[in-house]
């Protein structure tokens, strides 16, 4: 684990989502991960999706340890928990994370059978372990806005939106703000957005240029600067299970070190 001395009395938890699949979204969780490692910060990366897409780019496998799931019912049961326990380091990326597998895709009973179940998650991550060892956790989340994704919508202080410059993913932004706003009772976005992160950029189209706008005017400074770009390095990283991050060559990489930048320019002089 990263020793580097926490500046902030809690961890900052964001959730990166849309209920659009296919945008990127444990790409960017992955690469921002990564990102905030690099400039010295305590990263957890949390698997919140059955399919585990976040778990296999880390080229894990069934170790015998407790997983998202295991937690999850811990918890639900009053059974006791060493959270120390459930931490896997990766060491390319001196990154943290709990992997998910797909026993996952039960909790969603677990989780509705408790009498406090739309604060799950919450009470989990609100434990002096995460907040002592961190500076940042961040969630990877399946598209389907279940309870368990609205669990860690409830429980996240930041929100960030992966829109692939496309159509159809632009139309579905307004109903996922909307939805976070409904769970957190809230009706000020801005107090939670960091952005909207545009990404799968093809500079050689129209068509990415005129969503990128088009997000500009509806949502003026909600939108990040930089937007991620859309090339075949990024699906090599995946293979190879390194970040974009990690190869100092990579457009990618440093497109994403910008993003984390801004992360930490929005959190951390709140």
């Amino acid at each position: 684990m990263n020793e580097t001395k926490n500046t902030n009395k809690k961890a900052i938890k964001i959730a990166v989502t849309n209920q659009k699949g296919g945008v990127g979204k444990t790409t960017t969780v992955m690469n921002i991960g990564a990102a905030l490692a690099i400039n010295k910060r305590r990263v957890l990366l949390v698997d919140c999706d059955p399919q585990h897409h976040l778990s296999n780019w880390f080229g894990f496998e069934p170790d015998g340890k407790p997983t998202t799931s295991d937690i999850i019912f811990s918890v639900v049961t009053n059974q006791k928990i060493n959270y120390s326990n459930c931490i896997r380091h990766n060491e390319n990326e001196n990154i943290d994370y709990i992997p998910s597998i797909n026993v996952l895709a039960g909790m969603l009973g677990i989780i509705a059978a408790d009498n406090n179940s739309s604060n799950v998650i919450l009470r989990i991550f609100e434990d002096d372990y995460f907040n002592n060892n961190y500076d940042y956790i961040i969630f990877d989340c399946q598209t389907a806005l279940d309870l368990l994704v609205t669990n860690v919508l409830k429980a996240c202080d930041k929100l960030i939106i992966p829109v692939q410059a496309d159509l159809l993913s632009y139309d579905g932004v307004e109903q996922m703000t909307e939805t976070f706003m409904r769970v957190k009772n809230d009706t000020d976005i801005r107090k939670y957005l960091i952005g909207l992160l545009v990404t799968m950029y093809q500079t050689n189209t129209k068509h990415s240029a005129t969503i990128y706008n088009a997000l500009r005017e509806s949502y003026g400074d909600l939108v990040f600067n930089t937007y991620i770009s859309f090339r075949t390095e990024t699906k090599n990283a995946v293979g190879f299970h390194r970040s974009s991050v990690a190869d100092s060559k990579s457009v990618v990489g440093a497109q994403y070190i910008e993003v984390a930048h801004k992360i930490m320019e929005v959190c951390e002089n709140a």
